[in-house]
């Protein structure tokens, strides 16, 4: 690929020359060849992509890299995953058009452009975009609609009337649409409630692998556009997250949750429900979440509170053995001082 391409997909500038006219892909400061392009994040990095195999190298302004040609950009690592998408195969995994062995129902529609894998299953008036991308042993059940440019991988499950935008990403054994945990518990036996709502995943938005998201008991459980949900997530019915948010593995949303936007969650954050979370919250690994969150912070712990006050907290924890021996010799040397005073006293 010629870096004229890569520079006008980052909107970089080139300091510097090379004598490689044709770039082969990107690659870390110790893996990447002398026809590749790196990248660093922070300047103390400098020296060690001075030895780089790599000619030319992405940074900031102001940082520089002895004997190499450097490309300019506001974010080096934004520039990595640009570049990155550029050398990634689009090419279908495993057929073009439609596989012989998947079952369509007659009252699907298919965009011609579309490539539908092995052994799906597509169900009574599915709707699958332009150019989007379905492999083998996916079920799209009755009313699913696949908007344009998605990609569904192996495995996963699409369910009754779940709705999908454009360029949504669905990772292998996802499901999408479960019934939810509803149930009304009498005389020690529950009665199951049915999910008369749907989930509708917005524009953008990534789905990982094993993560399961149920549908509303009346209302949608909404995921908004651009958010980004790691593999290994559960979301109940109703939730509803912001736009542009991230979700690492193994969080947990009880039903009724809502997120505003650009929230980030760590991995294993339990959530109660019916609570709201504000835009540009931050919440630490483990954090437990009992009650609302304001926006713009970031907390820790479970319970989680403000993550300065977590800190401090995490802080006295390790002091705590410490504290427990002064407060042991103190309590002693307490003792001693009564038993002096007081036998004096009774000797007087």
């Amino acid at each position: 690929m010629m870096l004229d391409k890569i520079l006008a997909a980052v909107s970089g500038k080139l300091v510097g020359s090379i004598s490689v006219e044709n770039i082969t892909g990107i690659g870390s400061l110790d893996g990447a060849t002398d026809s590749m392009i790196t990248f660093i994040v922070k300047p103390s990095y400098c020296e060690a992509a001075s030895k780089s195999r790599a000619p030319v190298v992405f940074v900031r302004e102001g940082w520089e890299v002895p004997s190499k040609a450097t490309v300019i950009v506001a974010d080096p690592y934004l520039a990595y995953a640009q570049t990155a998408q550029l050398f990634e195969n689009s090419a279908p995994l495993f057929s073009v058009g439609i596989h012989s062995s998947t079952y369509v129902d007659p009252s699907a529609h298919i965009d011609m452009t579309a490539h539908i894998g092995p052994n799906c299953t597509i169900g009574a008036g599915v709707f699958v975009g332009a150019r989007s991308k379905v492999d083998a042993n996916v079920v799209l059940e009755s009313g699913a609609i696949i908007g344009e440019d998605c990609y569904v991988h192996s495995g996963a499950v699409i369910r009754y009337n779940v709705k999908c935008g454009n360029e949504v990403i669905i990772s292998s054994n996802a499901v999408i649409g479960s019934e939810g945990f509803a149930n009304a518990f009498h005389k020690g036996q529950f009665t199951r409630i049915p999910c008369f709502g749907t989930v509708v995943l917005e524009d953008r938005v990534e789905i990982g692998a094993c993560t399961t998201i149920d549908r509303g008991n009346f209302e949608d459980t909404i995921i908004k556009a651009g958010t980004r949900i790691d593999n290994l997530v559960q979301i109940a019915h109703n939730v509803v997250v912001g736009e542009s948010c991230g979700i690492a593995a193994q969080a947990g949303f009880a039903g009724s949750t809502t997120l505003g936007n650009r929230v980030m969650v760590a991995g294993q954050v339990g959530m109660a429900g019916h609570l709201t979370v504000g835009d540009d919250v931050f919440i630490g690994a483990q954090a437990g979440v009992p009650s609302d969150l304001e926006g713009g912070n970031a907390y820790a712990g479970s319970p989680c509170a403000p993550m300065k006050a977590q800190r401090r907290v995490e802080i006295s924890l390790q002091k705590l053995p410490e504290l427990l021996r002064e407060f042991r010799t103190l309590k002693k040397e307490i003792e001693s001082l009564k038993e002096e005073i007081y036998g004096k006293t009774e000797n007087s």
